[in-house]
């Protein structure tokens, strides 16, 4: 059998097949590649996980660098949070690098030596985190390490009996703090030179029959002790580092530095060869794409040939047929074996009765489309007039709203372009229409808003009493406006609005469509309806105007007299009252500012720090002194605990004065030594007082402190006066 005289369905079966075929072929090829591409993505979500998780590293190394290593557990253990974190983190990059090696799409793409290179990258960095480590634990910092022994030795000396050696120990430790804060080679210097004179002036001592040669050695001893562990703490320091470019540091910085290109280059090897594959899985689809559209094509040809002509050459017949050619069927295939053959023989049994049955069909439709015409016309009418009665009956309080509400609506049902309402009015016993409402109108044709009885059209039909439909309008008359111009209306109908005594009001209506029979009809009915609801709008708001303005003349007239000799009175009682308070205000002010400020400055001068605790042991105010010298802020304080503050925790002493006899008696407690911390950590000793406090019916305690270095200062200056 030819396939010529297959059946249709078999036809498109045979077609559809063969592109489904050919669309699966490319399919499985293009799923393949995009598995592997999805194996590629995969393996580059995990590098960018490594990179990301070397990046929490190398953020945990900084931050231990700057605080981690200065804490105490720390100091004591050798290892801290930041450092657990560090190597947790480093581990787990290495760990999910060495799992990588293992998998088949890294030996396929030949990059387990890339990721080899970056693990020993990784090692060699670990390793450098791992010196810097043990040996700033070696270091220590404050009370532990070396610097412990160097601080007692510093306090020793701050301790001699001369004012001078004192010099010389401050001196020291300014230096040494100069050197630790800014890694300077140049204040180490400086440190030895002011030992050498320290060294110089002790040895002056020794004429001085006031000191023992035991209190002079004790003092070389110190010098040198202080000395010695200084140089072992800048030695320390340089092997770490006095800065990113030397020392450990360096070492640190350049494995580092060495990690993230190696692991961007293996980034980028891979994400060459995705995109290779993803470049040839397009080069797959558009060959598929474009097999299928030649394909396509050669089927559409083949299947237009077999059986669009045939169906196409039958449509052009039953349009023949239908626009009466008696002809129409000679050209048909009878000779044809497939379903189209067959459906031409079967047609042209069917053209007789088609023929015979046609015009009794065409008689019987026009009879049933007049009569659907009657009935929709019947129904736009009622529809329309139900309409306009409840907008009549809702919007009665206000002419303008009301004209403008009926003449918009009048002129969307009817389809029409413009529309205006005039309303009867008068003025000085004269009468007048006057437009209250214009729906898609241009103003610019009407000059005046008031028409006269017998000017123009409107002024006509006043005068008659008779509506005026025009079909050939002047060109002058009047233009509808729109975005593509304007152009004069085609027809216009003008409707008096009557009642039973007058004309009350007249509406026209514009159009480029001439009024059909029933429009006409229908705005003859409307404005039959709209007279006497225009006439009862008029009066009632006649009505209302009049009641309001009486209203309104009683209510001003009461209100203005009361007002007036209510202010006459207030005004008066105001103005003695306000000359007295203001007398006392300003004398009670001057007094009260005065007081303040002796009592801040004679405070100032006694203590320098000073803190009050509220009952739920919280600070609650402070002094300058803490914002200006300590660095705290208010957020920092208000609310929070004395802990801050005081490394002596103070709600323990709080609770014995409660128990002291001598404070219950003088009100306030003995000097006590404590610690206290500014904002960057550092330590100082205080001596400090407590007293109670009582304000607002609420208990405060005030704790009154100095640094004893400060004291000591203050003493020292005393003993040099007094040796002048």
């Amino acid at each position: 059998m030819k396939i010529k005289d297959l059946a249709i369905r078999k036809k498109f079966i045979l077609s559809f097949s063969l592109l489904i075929l050919l669309m699966l072929t490319g399919g499985f090829i293009v799923a393949y590649l995009i598995s592997k591409i999805e194996t590629y993505q995969l393996l580059k979500n995990d590098i960018a996980e490594t990179i990301i998780g070397l990046d929490r590293a190398q953020k945990t190394e900084k931050d231990f660098l700057l605080f981690g290593w200065k804490q105490t557990d720390f100091l004591e253990n050798g290892n801290n949070e930041f450092t657990d974190n560090y190597f947790q983190q480093i581990r787990e990059v290495s760990d999910q690098l060495n799992k990588k090696l293992n998998d088949v799409i890294v030996g396929e793409a030949n990059l387990k030596t890339d990721i080899q290179s970056i693990l020993l990258s990784i090692s060699l960095y670990e390793n450098s985190f791992e010196d810097l480590r043990k040996i700033l634990q070696y270091r220590g910092f404050r009370n532990h390490g070396m610097e412990v022994k160097m601080r007692d030795y510093a306090h020793d000396l701050q301790e001699s009996r001369t004012p001078e050696e004192q010099v010389y120990a401050y001196k020291l430790r300014r230096h040494e703090k100069d050197f630790m804060l800014r890694k300077d080679l140049g204040y180490h210097k400086k440190f030895n030179a002011v030992t050498d004179e320290f060294k110089a002036y002790v040895q002056t001592l020794s004429e001085n029959l006031f000191f023992e040669p035991a209190y002079i050695q004790n003092q070389y001893n110190l010098i040198d002790s202080y000395q010695e562990d200084f140089n072992k703490i800048v030695n320390t320091e340089i092997i770490i580092g006095l800065d990113e470019k030397s020392g450990i540091m360096k070492e640190l910085n350049e494995n580092k530095s060495a990690t993230i290109p190696r692991i961007n280059s293996l980034y980028t090897k891979i994400n060459d060869l995705s995109e290779k594959l993803r470049q040839d899985a397009q080069i797959v689809i558009s060959l598929t794409i474009i097999l299928l559209l030649f394909s396509v094509f050669l089927l559409v040809f083949y299947l237009r040939k077999t059986v669009s002509k045939p169906i196409i050459k039958l449509d052009d017949l039953v349009k023949k047929v239908l626009s009466g050619d008696s002809n129409a069927g000679k050209e048909l295939d009878y000779e044809s074996k497939d379903e189209i053959g067959s459906l031409n023989r079967n047609f042209k049994l069917m053209l007789d009765n088609l023929r015979e049955n046609l015009k009794l069909i065409r008689d019987k439709n026009e009879s049933l489309e007049l009569k659907a015409k009657q009935d929709e016309i019947r129904s736009w009418n009622i529809e329309g007039l139900s309409h306009f009665s409840d907008l009549m009956k809702g919007n009665n309080s206000n002419v303008s709203d009301f004209a403008h509400t009926i003449i918009s609506e009048t002129v969307k049902y009817l389809k029409a372009n413009q529309g205006v309402f005039f309303i009867l009015n008068e003025e000085n016993d004269e009468q007048f229409m006057e437009l209250k409402a214009c729906y898609a109108f241009n103003k610019k044709k009407y000059i005046h808003k008031k028409i006269e009885k017998g000017e123009g059209l409107v002024g006509q039909t006043w005068l008659e009493g008779e509506a005026i439909y025009m079909t050939e309008v002047p060109k002058t008359y009047i233009n509808i406006t729109s975005g593509l111009g304007d152009a004069p209306p085609k027809s216009i109908m003008i409707m008096p609005l009557k009642t039973d005594q007058q004309i009350v009001g007249i509406i026209e209506i514009a159009s480029f469509q001439e009024f059909k029979l029933h429009e006409q009809e229908f705005l003859v009915e409307l404005t039959n309806r709209l007279g006497s609801v225009i006439q009862s709008i008029k009066m009632q708001e006649k009505t209302q105007k009049l009641l309001e303005h009486s209203q309104e003349m009683t209510e001003q007239l009461q209100a203005q007299e009361e007002e007036m000799r209510q202010n006459m009175e207030e005004l008066q009682a105001t103005q003695e009252e306000m000359s007295r308070n203001q007398k006392s205000l300003n004398e009670s002010i001057s007094l009260k500012d005065f007081q303040l400020k002796m009592m801040n400055s004679l405070l100032g001068k006694v203590y320098e720090g000073i803190l009050f605790i509220n009952k739920d042991y919280q600070i609650a105010a402070s002094n300058n002194y803490i914002v200006e010298e300590l660095r705290y802020n208010e957020n920092d304080l208000i609310g929070n605990n004395p802990e801050l503050i005081f490394k002596t925790p103070l709600k323990k002493k709080i609770e014995a004065l409660q128990n002291d006899p001598k404070f219950i008696l003088t009100g306030i407690s003995e000097r006590q030594e404590a610690q206290i911390i500014d904002k960057f950590n550092n330590v100082f000793d205080t001596r400090f007082v407590m007293t109670k406090i009582e304000q607002n019916e609420e208990q405060f305690y005030a704790v009154l402190f100095n640094k004893k270095e400060s004291e000591y200062d203050k003493r020292v200056l005393k003993h040099l006066f007094q040796a002048r």
